[in-house]
Order: structure tokens, then sequence, then C-alpha cells
């Protein structure tokens, strides 16, 4: 327990230290004296890593591939920049014996909270109050919350519930509840609808 714990603490740090290049360019770039330290023995799920840990700074670092790959994941490179991407599955439903539901689906993937809801798509929508009303709708990002700004009021949908993005397309939907809090029912006939279907959106 003590080794996976201290691997997350290696991990989270690497990671850390290695977007900093990218994120602050080349002024942030400067030598360092730190120790090798083969006596550091680090295990993830009892199986030993095979890398080299080092010291610096009362803080121990892994190289990231290698802490990566150990949890599944691998590293991917856009010139400076580091991504480290990992697939984490479901955990496995058991049976009252507590052995694994070998017919369960572990494919499946849980139930959207947009499923059966009508959705409107968001630049068909400021297109539609730009053309019709003659005014304008902007969307923006305050303390951290997607704003709609309408008539000189702000609405704030509550995230993944009034909201749904498609990440494929780069297209974000409205709810029909949280348009009508600033449009008529009459001004979204004049809208295209969408529905969630085992979270893939398409036209109604």
């Amino acid at each position: 327990m003590k080794q996976t714990l201290k691997y997350a603490i290696v991990f989270l740090a690497g990671a850390i230290c290695a977007t900093a290049g990218s994120a602050y360019g080349a002024e942030a770039i400067k030598t360092i004296s730190a120790k090798l330290r083969p006596d550091i023995k680090v295990s993830v799920n009892g199986k030993q890593l095979d890398a080299s840990a080092i010291s610096y700074n009362n803080t121990t670092y892994l190289p990231l591939r290698k802490a990566a790959e150990a949890v599944g994941g691998k590293i991917e490179l856009n010139g400076k920049d580091i991504n480290i991407v990992t697939e984490s599955k479901p955990p496995s439903p058991v049976t009252d014996n507590g052995n694994p539901d070998s017919n369960t689906n572990s494919s499946a993937t849980e139930t959207s909270p947009h499923e059966g809801k009508v959705l409107y798509e968001w630049r068909e929508i400021a297109t539609y109050i730009r053309e019709a009303k003659e005014t304008f709708a902007s969307r923006g990002v305050v303390d951290g919350n997607t704003v709609i700004a309408y008539k000189g009021i702000d609405y704030i949908p509550k995230d993944k519930i009034d909201d749904y993005y498609d990440s494929k397309n780069d297209r974000t939907y409205y709810t029909e509840d949280f348009l009508l809090q600033f449009l008529q029912k009459e001004d979204l006939l004049h809208l295209n609808k969408f529905q969630v279907r085992k979270n893939i959106i398409s036209p109604i």
C-alpha cells in the first residue's frame, strides 16, 4: 500500500514537471542537480517498476513513459507538449457469491442524463436569435461557469444537465427546459431538434 501511494505521488509530480516546460516556454528551462536513487524501489500492484528514480528538492521523480505504461497508459508527444493517455475500465459486476458476472456486457456505458430530452444546437440558436430577434446571445465563461448572456441577463446552465457537449463534432446542445428561460416555445419551432440515444446525439 505504501509503495503504491508513493508511486501515485511520484507519477503526479513527474506529470506536473513535464508539462511545466511547455506551459511556460523556454524561460522555464534550467539546469538542476539531482540524485539518481536506485535504492528506491517503486511497485505498481505488487510488480516492481523497471525504472530508476531521481530525487530532487525532497521530491522523487520517475520517467513518465515508464510510469504511464505501468498503469496501462501511453505517452503522446506533440512538439514540446506531452499528453498522458490512460484508459480506465469500470469494475466488473459480481454475483451473490462474489464472483464476476460473466453474463454482463462490460462494454456497456452509463445512461446519459440527457436520454429522452429534446436538445437544440447552440450555433443554430445563436443564428436564429441574431436573424429573427435582431439581437445577440453570447456565450462565455464566468468564474468557471458557462454563461449565456441575453438581453442583459446571464443564464447559467447546470453542467451536464442543461447542456450536452458532442466532442466528436465540437458542438454544444442545450435542453428545451433551459432555453425556455429566455426564449418562447414558438421560437423553438424554428430550430432543429436533437436527442441523445445510447450516448449518441442525432436529429429527431
